[in-house]
């Protein structure tokens, strides 16, 4: 009894099996990406072929073209699953990639079924049920992962079968595959506005003072002080922004400024410090003042 397995188009053959209750389980090893040829293109291309590279028990790391594969001859027992290929791989490329493992040009004959699952670096993935039926080309995905460069990350195949199968003879081709493909860059929080301004550092209680400045472009501008808020959001070519602040209680109020996008807030710019007066008191306040103080000369 030979089971046969095929990558990149080359026929291996395991040992024979003994005592088997089931057919044969030839696997077929789908890598996607072989013909890509380019690196780091944008968002959501396939880089399988020139970033992925693979390992198995320890030997060294190799690409694509030279991932030849040990299997584990398995014997399934209804309600359990072994593991069919383990192996080792790792983004050696730049850029933010996630590795998606799957299962597709699957087969199990005779109205058998069996069951697949994928693990990635120990996290086991829903089983799936197979079968029965022809071949089919539907991709199934099992477990994704983004992979961060140069870390070696563990992969696993598991073929069962299902606790409530009771034929026999039949044959299962569990169909592996994976591929590696380019995320967007991660988001990243936008700095601290720059280049602020006060429209003027003493106003009446109630009255708006416009804060202004330079933010990451189309961010969004918070301006706070004073137990008030504004928000706005800066120029999406420039990053200019104005936002009118209103205070309503008397003080010294510092005025900070923040900026935020998809990656976050990003941190606080110190826009200067407002004085708030009490309506109607500040120009009478400082004139009491300098009244008592000639008083004061005259009584002496």
């Amino acid at each position: 009894m030979i089971i046969g397995m095929h990558l990149n188009d080359r026929v291996f053959h395991l040992p024979r099996r003994i005592a088997a209750m089931f057919a044969t389980l030839p696997a077929a090893l789908l890598v996607a990406g072989l013909a890509s040829g380019v690196a780091s293109a944008a968002p959501g291309d396939d880089i399988t072929a020139d970033c992925l590279e693979t390992s198995q028990g320890g030997s060294p790391w190799v690409g694509l073209d030279e991932f030849d594969p040990t299997w584990n001859t398995i014997n399934p027992i209804p309600g359990y699953e072994a593991t069919h290929l383990a192996f080792d791989v790792r983004n050696i490329c730049d850029v933010p990639a996630t590795l998606t493992i799957y299962s597709q040009n699957w087969s199990v004959t005779d109205d058998g079924t069996a069951t697949v699952r994928g693990a990635i670096d120990g996290q086991k993935g829903q089983q799936v049920v197979i079968g029965p039926g022809a071949e089919a080309t539907t991709r199934i995905v099992l477990q994704q992962k983004a992979l961060p460069k140069n870390v070696g990350t563990p992969v696993e195949y598991l073929l069962g079968l299902p606790g409530s199968e009771t034929k026999q003879g039949f044959g299962i081709t569990p169909g592996w595959g994976f591929q590696l493909t380019e995320d967007a860059p991660a988001a990243v929080a936008p700095g601290a506005p720059t280049d602020l301004t006060l429209s003027g550092s003493q106003v009446e209680a109630g009255t708006p003072v416009t804060v202004s400045g330079k933010a990451e472009p189309g961010s969004t501008v918070t301006v706070s002080g004073g137990g008030a808020t504004c928000t706005t959001e800066a120029d999406a070519t420039t990053g200019a922004f104005s936002c009118d602040l209103t205070i309503t209680s008397p003080g010294d109020h510092q005025v900070s400024v923040t900026a935020k996008n998809d990656g976050g807030t990003g941190p606080s710019a110190n826009a200067g410090t407002v004085k708030v007066t009490p309506v109607g008191g500040s120009g009478s306040a400082g004139s009491s003042s300098g009244s008592l103080g000639s008083l004061g000369s005259l009584g002496s």
